[in-house]
């Protein structure tokens, strides 16, 4: 019997022991699982925590400033892995943009799930091939609006005609690919128009008229000069007087003076050298000019004429009379004016490089 009442006791003993056991071995478990669910939902209900200890709010879990949100994990992930993808992006396109133009170009064109990471391919092989030398922001963002992304940013490489010619034609389309090539040869012309003009053919033919009066046009108001002696070679009489019309529309025959509007006269700011104006030694800046005469034809009031009307008056075929009646910037009140007779000529710009 006695040793019955021990074995039962020893049972009893070891069933209890095992349930102890159990019970301490949980509860670290149980204490981390709460400890996580706090830190993802600090916003649970304070009563039912207090319940779960006691009725004691743990200080460490309830929010100090209600009204300041902290980005969440996920937010500020998200955030890290694009900033970290664009570094990878131009980390990329810098090896690429120091091979293969034609490789660097299409792996570009590959691009096309995140404007924003295509434009900062874009951009960053064009400060690769121009050395930084980008314009100025605001002139490419008016370009990208006007001639979509791929073009306005090609307009930086406009100096390189290889690479502008690669990226016109791997990237661009319509009205931003011919103004690309525009750019280009309007760059190009002044030290290979030969090369310039070839660029032509990469126009559909109802653009080429366009495309050759720009060229002209552009380099008639940086060397007049050169820009005429070629149109002069056109050996049809119709592309000729087509490109010397080009020409003065930036270098115009005329006297050689700026002008502006002043108590309602037009003034002469300036006189330009080597113009017909300078040459007659009859006209200073600050001359006030009362009126006009083509040819021996009446005079014209100039007082209140808008300034685009009295330049179209000035301007003229070359070696034709005006007169001006001028009035010195230094004569007194009811001065008589003076009248000056001059005979128009080509007005021709030279730029000058270094």
């Amino acid at each position: 019997m006695k040793t019955k009442i021990a074995f039962v006791v020893i049972a009893a003993l070891a069933v209890a022991s095992a349930a102890l056991f159990h019970f301490h071995s949980r509860s670290p478990q149980v204490a981390a699982d709460l400890a996580q669910s706090d830190a993802i939902e600090p916003s649970q209900n304070t009563e039912s925590a207090a319940s779960a200890t006691n009725g004691k709010v743990n200080a460490a879990t309830q929010p100090q400033d209600s009204h300041i949100s902290k980005p969440s994990t996920a937010t500020t992930s998200l955030a890290t892995n694009k900033l970290e993808r664009l570094r990878q992006i131009e980390t990329r396109f810098r090896s690429l943009a120091a091979g293969d133009p034609l490789i660097a170009l299409r792996a570009a064109r590959e691009m096309t799930n995140s404007p924003v990471e295509r434009e900062r391919a874009l951009l960053t092989l064009a400060a690769e091939w121009t050395h930084g030398e980008l314009r100025d922001p605001a002139l490419r963002a008016h370009a990208i609006d006007g001639l979509g992304l791929e073009a306005g940013i090609g307009l930086e490489v406009a100096g390189n005609p290889e690479l502008a010619v690669l990226w016109a034609n791997e990237l661009t389309e319509g009205e931003g690919r011919r103004i690309l090539l525009q750019a280009t040869a309007n760059r190009l012309v002044a030290s290979d128009p030969t090369a310039a003009f070839a660029l032509v053919d990469q126009m559909a033919e109802p653009d080429r008229r366009k495309f050759y009066d720009s060229i002209f046009a552009s380099w008639g108001s940086s060397d007049t000069d050169a820009a005429l002696k070629w149109a002069d070679q056109f050996p049809d009489p119709a592309d000729r007087d087509a490109a010397v019309a080009a020409i003065r529309t930036q270098a115009p025959v005329g006297i050689g003076t700026a002008l502006k509007v002043e108590d309602g006269y037009p003034v002469i700011t300036q006189v330009l050298p080597g113009t017909a104006a300078e040459k007659s030694g009859q006209i200073r800046a600050g001359d006030r000019i009362v009126g006009l005469a083509q040819g021996d034809s009446r005079f014209v009031d100039a007082h209140s004429v808008p300034l685009e009307q009295i330049v179209a008056m000035i301007r003229g075929a070359p070696n034709t009379m005006l007169q001006l009646q001028v009035v010195s910037a230094d004569a007194p009140q009811n001065t008589v004016p003076r009248t000056v007779t001059i005979f128009r000529d080509q007005i021709k710009f030279k730029t000058q490089t270094q």
